[in-house]
């Protein structure tokens, strides 16, 4: 198939909802809402999508998705794409980002895919390969309903299979506590091994210096979402004044929000989410911005996806092992060495798994 005779002939949707037993990494998140998009071409090729919720109210991306943003791409030829993607995040715009962001982050993901399959390509490639695998840091065994000992079992056996970098969570049980709790992980991996902490938004300034006053001398390597995501002045207060990097990004929608955290000095590593950040598109843009300003690029959750991302992508340090879609997948991505690889099948690769698509769908 030519790339050039590629035409977009109609996009599905389907949602799937999965249930997480015990609340995973620090959200406290106990399901998850899965919007899946597929994207049907002329010739009957199809690429795939998606975005997610962790609270609830996916529907509603997935009502603009059927309703507005699937009508308008019928007939739409991929090499355009770019033009599509201002079009439509335009047609929202009075609605804000949102879940119009979402939903055409999930659009977005399955043009891409489908853009990259008819190439034959393998999606990091398709957008030009910087690296053939990317270093990849344990975060999906650390949680604060763990005790000490859970907490540091999970962080061993992340060594033990290979990992040298592993996020922990503060935030929740105090300063003494929160301190206690890395300290016995970094007693138990020794100091080859890098640990991150992960806030969750939860703290406010005063107690976000002091935490990473007392994480320095643990050999913290970024301090993440200490602050709500929407106070840039306040993040970057605490960069100017924290010893330890800080990192963002998670909750960011649009290369313009990453801008402000690049222009305020912020943050030192970006955390972009492309299916809730605005897709590919968008992080192609955030990727530059990151690279201008000297300043890291590490995403948030999703390996199997952003593993191609961070492949393409000068600025990126490292993928975050968290099993979030596990249950929907014939498969995930297997470390090597501490590192991982982009599956070299045309397009993202990910291999869903039809079964677990229909038994989580909502009756």
């Amino acid at each position: 198939m030519k790339i050039d005779a590629v035409k977009i002939d109609r996009v599905a949707t389907r949602l799937a909802v999965v249930p997480l037993g015990a609340a995973r990494g620090g959200s406290g998140a106990t399901s998850l809402q899965v919007l899946h998009v597929t994207v049907h071409d002329v010739e009957g090729e199809t690429g795939t999508g998606f975005t997610y919720a962790l609270t609830g109210g996916i529907e509603a991306a997935r009502a603009i998705l059927d309703d507005l943003y699937g009508p308008r791409v019928v007939g739409a030829d991929p090499l355009t794409w770019d033009r599509h993607w201002h079009e439509l995040r335009a047609a929202t715009h009075r609605l804000g980002g949102g879940v119009a962001t979402a939903a055409l982050s999930a659009l977005d993901i399955a043009v891409w895919d489908l853009r990259a399959r008819a190439a034959g390509l393998p999606l990091y490639r398709f957008l030009g390969a910087h690296r053939e695998s990317v270093p990849i840091y344990g975060s999906g065994r650390a949680t604060h309903q763990m005790t000490d000992e859970e907490l540091v079992a999970g962080a061993l056996a992340y060594a033990g299979e290979g990992y040298d970098a592993i996020k922990l969570r503060a935030g929740a049980l105090g300063l003494e506590r929160d301190v206690a709790r890395v300290a016995a992980v970094r007693e138990a991996v020794g100091p080859a091994v890098r640990i991150m902490v992960d806030c969750n938004e939860r703290l406010d300034l005063a107690q976000a210096q002091r935490l990473g006053r007392r994480l320095d001398d643990l050999d913290v390597s970024w301090l993440e979402e200490p602050l709500p995501s929407h106070d840039v002045a306040g993040h970057a207060l605490l960069a100017a004044r924290c010893p330890i990097p800080i990192a963002a990004g998670e909750h960011l929608q649009g290369p313009h929000a990453f801008k402000q955290y690049l222009d305020q000095g912020a943050a030192s590593i970006l955390m972009p989410d492309a299916p809730l950040a605005g897709g590919i598109t968008a992080w192609n843009r955030i990727a530059v911005l990151a690279e201008a300003s000297s300043v890291a690029v590490s995403p948030h959750f999703l390996p199997e996806l952003h593993v191609h991302l961070a492949a393409a992508t000068k600025t990126a340090t490292y993928v975050e092992h968290f099993p979030l879609l596990d249950d929907l997948l014939l498969e995930t991505l297997t470390p090597a060495g501490g590192s991982v690889a982009p599956p070299s099948r045309p397009g993202h690769g990910l291999r869903w798994n039809p079964d677990a698509l229909d038994r989580y769908s909502p009756s």
